[in-house]
């Protein structure tokens, strides 16, 4: 879990900088927590589905019960994803930094639009219909396979490799922050010194207590 961006209000001296910033850290933690919460449900539901052969109609009803409650917990997932998305856009817009807008491009690569769309727009997928326009019957909605979900043919990663990813846009939004602009700052540059003496200062005590 990150706790960085307030570190750098007074780097950007812009509430709404911060706050994009901010919504950026909280989003992806909220997909870490989701994650942890897909494959919690992911081995009871796989569980579940193991012991089908000999299964009453209890049982039937855990296992619809995890199904459900996979599939609303990765919706919340893609609905995090969906506002660092957004967020990120913003963020670089309003920073106007070239560097910024290459960590953007290569979010959009790693994580599809195309199904947040579909997810906030379930309704006209229904009935086939994307922007007004007709699509067809879509060939399936929403379901589960293993450490993934598909939608209309097309297969979404939900796993800790896409956390892992996930994590590594933020890292870099960070050291892009970092370098062009925190670092540039006296100010903060004194903030980071003194955190390192206070850490050293502890830790020196510390040790003084054990000897």
């Amino acid at each position: 879990m990150f706790n960085l961006a307030f570190k750098y209000h007074f780097v950007f001296k812009d509430i709404q900088t911060t706050l994009l910033l901010s919504i950026i850290e909280k989003y992806i933690n909220g997909a870490t927590v989701q994650i942890s919460r897909i494959d919690r449900t992911r081995k009871l539901f796989n569980k579940s589905m193991r012991s089908s052969i000999d299964i009453g109609d209890i049982n039937k009803t855990f296992t619809q019960n995890r199904l459900l409650k996979l599939q609303m917990d990765v919706h919340f997932y893609f609905i995090c994803i969906a506002q660092v998305s957004k967020s990120l856009i913003r963020f670089s817009v309003k920073l106007k930094d070239k560097d910024l807008y290459k960590v953007k491009s290569d979010f959009e690569k790693l994580f599809s639009r195309e199904i947040r769309n579909d997810l906030e727009h379930m309704d006209e997928r229904a009935i086939g219909k994307k922007k007004n326009k007709s699509i067809g019957t879509v060939r399936d909605f929403y379901n589960y396979d293993s450490n993934s979900i598909s939608f209309n043919g097309k297969i979404y990663p939900v796993n800790k490799e896409k956390l892992t990813e996930l994590k590594n846009i933020y890292k870099r939004i960070i050291s892009v922050i970092n370098k062009n602009y925190a670092f540039k700052d006296k100010y903060f540059i004194q903030d980071i010194q003194r955190e390192k003496n206070i850490k050293y200062l502890k830790k020196h005590l510390k040790n003084l207590k054990l000897n």
